[in-house]
């Protein structure tokens, strides 16, 4: 649920639970941060735990929570890669470098991560993350500041590589 900006009254629950929070926590802050803590999880205890609440038919939100059924692995697989794509790491900056001066614009949130890059005729390359192609780019052409490659969307592609069903990767 979003609301607009400046507009409490869009998101009436949200606050009255802020404005309780506040009042309990910030009014006045403690001495120190470990005081602080310790305040904001008894009221987290409170609110969720022992006092009822209107909205859930005087239930607390600890009675009606209902837990996942499904087990939280905790340990996320690294992403595999088929053998006619080359596995590179993207940078810091979300960048990765393609040939010697020029870089393929990834994104921030892939920093770090393993992608593959599948080659096409026509020096047309597909970037994956997982099973999911992020987009293509071809070789020579849409250079930005005369040292980047952006991705395009597979709507982009020419006619003859867009054939998403052999695309998608089990």
């Amino acid at each position: 649920m979003f609301s607009d900006p400046g507009s409490p009254s869009q998101n009436g629950r949200h606050e009255r639970m802020h404005r309780d929070l506040k009042a309990e926590c910030c009014s006045p802050g403690q001495v120190d941060l470990r005081t602080q803590n310790r305040s904001m999880n008894l009221f987290v205890k409170e609110y969720n735990e022992m006092r009822p609440h209107e909205a859930l038919d005087m239930r607390t939100p600890a009675a009606v929570h209902d837990w996942s059924s499904r087990q939280y692995k905790q340990k996320v697989r690294a992403p595999e890669y088929g053998a006619d794509m080359s596995v590179r790491k993207v940078s810091l900056s979300g960048a990765l470098r393609w040939k010697s001066y020029e870089y393929l614009s990834i994104c921030n949130a892939l920093a770090g991560k393993y992608i593959g890059v599948k080659s096409l005729p026509n020096r047309v390359y597909e970037i994956y993350y997982r099973q999911e192609c992020l987009g293509c780019f071809q070789e020579g052409s849409e250079v930005v500041n005369g040292r980047y490659y952006l991705l395009s969307s597979d709507r982009d592609l020419p006619e003859r590589y867009r054939d998403t069903k052999a695309r998608k990767r089990r």
